[in-house]
């Protein structure tokens, strides 16, 4: 079930106290390193002083070796109530970070993958993007492997990722889940990430889509910085022989839900390109082997979708990655922004 149908009172932070962050990390297993990336979080700079923080675990390992691990490591925040767990019946990454969502109880919600490192400053830079891009609803940043062949070259934004800048903002088509800083009130008003259709994968450009097309923008700042782990374990790029499969699934899924495959739109068909054309002539067969992989799940997804068109509401009429294309609508959904979030920003920002 989508987050839509829970109600979540957005908490009323006066300008004269310290507002707060909620860290919301979605875990399966990975010990060691999600010790650390909590770690980093606790020691971020202005932690606990300039603003308020919470750390949310949402745990998908099946038995308690994680929690065991966390709650003797970090038993003390737990205390200071800086640290919760949660173990959501269902597992998924998007249960996770929905169930971890619906737990916080500040109004700007960040949410960091476990193989995630952040800086001491980045949260601290979140926050003050925030509050600087006024026409904005949730951002990223820098996305900078570490580790393995690629250690220091930016895993996000790569070239398929459009930027175009307005009035001094960077705004983004698409934010890939990694690391993502928003609003508590616009998540739950979007309905949170699709825990039927992408729950494993592809649940940063679902959501990104539907704050597109309910008019909150997204935006990147390149002061902020964050570390991906290449060789962590359990991860995608480790574990699963062909990625570029479950990427075809995802655009064709993405794709069918958000009615583009009715004409041609050409970002996406440029954004196929440059996922498959890499392999060359195999790059076709690529698309075919990911989509004959995952054929009973598309099936059983197309029952699931349909069902929700239904029910989706759409302010703009936005197309998947199309956004910057229909110039028009883009700028009228820019100049309406900023109104549709004074409120949200006044009760944290003052």
């Amino acid at each position: 079930m989508l987050l839509r149908k829970n109600k979540i009172i957005m908490p009323q932070i006066k300008t004269t106290e310290k507002f707060g962050v909620s860290v919301v990390i979605p875990c399966y297993k990975r010990i060691k390193q999600t010790i650390k990336t909590l770690n980093l979080i606790f020691n971020s700079k202005g932690w606990g002083e300039s603003y308020q923080g919470e750390v949310i675990v949402a745990d998908s390992t099946r038995d308690d070796s994680l929690k065991k691990a966390l709650f003797e490591k970090f038993n003390d925040k737990f205390l200071k109530r800086e640290f919760f767990y949660i173990k959501p019946k269902k597992i998924g990454i998007s249960v996770n970070k929905n169930a971890g969502a619906r737990k916080a109880k500040f109004p700007i919600l960040i949410f960091c993958d476990s193989d995630i490192e952040v800086e001491e400053d980045t949260i601290l830079k979140s926050i003050k993007a925030l509050k600087k891009h006024k026409l904005v609803a949730a951002l990223t940043g820098n996305v900078i492997w570490k580790g393995g062949e690629k250690d220091g070259q930016l895993d996000r934004p790569r070239k398929e990722d459009r930027m175009i800048k307005y009035k001094g903002t960077w705004f983004v088509e698409n934010i890939f889940s990694r690391y993502e800083a928003t609003y508590k009130k616009v998540f739950s008003e979007v309905g949170g990430y699709d825990e039927e259709v992408f729950n494993m994968r592809g649940e940063g450009s679902d959501l990104s889509i539907r704050y597109w097309r309910a008019g909150y923008p997204l935006a990147y700042d390149s002061s902020i910085n964050v570390h991906h782990i290449a060789d962590a374990p359990y991860s995608i790029a480790l574990r699963v022989k062909h990625p570029e499969w479950g990427i075809a699934k995802d655009l064709l899924l993405l794709a069918y839900k958000y009615d583009l495959l009715e004409e041609e739109e050409g970002n996406f068909s440029r954004t196929m390109g440059l996922n498959f054309s890499k392999f060359g002539k195999i790059g076709y067969f690529r698309v075919l082997q990911g989509i004959g992989n995952y054929l009973d799940y598309i099936i059983l997804s197309k029952k699931k979708i349909d069902k929700q068109k239904k029910k989706l509401k759409s302010r703009y009429g936005f197309r998947f990655f199309e956004i910057f294309d229909r110039k028009v609508l883009f700028k009228k959904c820019l100049k309406e922004a900023e109104k549709r979030l004074e409120k949200i920003r006044k009760n944290i920002f003052g």
